[in-house]
């Protein structure tokens, strides 16, 4: 029994790690609807679509939408790269 709990104690050690690996180091910034589509050139449609697509990560906050910057910073990343 004692030998279980040491094995589960590491593994949840080992998780915790992961885990805060995962997480960002500093704080996530957002830019708005209107960000995104004078960036990107995006009409409120295409905006509508990708949200109900689940194609873009979005969060809802007193009635407007907001996107990680970082996900938009990858996007672009990618497309350079390509």
């Amino acid at each position: 029994m004692k030998k279980q709990i040491d094995h589960l104690k590491k593994e949840v050690s080992y998780l915790k790690t992961l885990i805060l690996e995962l997480l960002p180091t500093k704080e996530e910034e957002w830019l708005d609807s209107a960000d995104i589509k004078q960036r990107f050139n995006f009409s409120e449609s295409k905006l509508y679509r990708l949200r109900k697509n689940n194609a873009i990560p979005h969060t809802k906050i007193g009635g407007r939408y907001h996107y990680p910057k970082s996900f938009f910073n990858q996007y672009l990343m990618k497309k350079i790269e390509a």
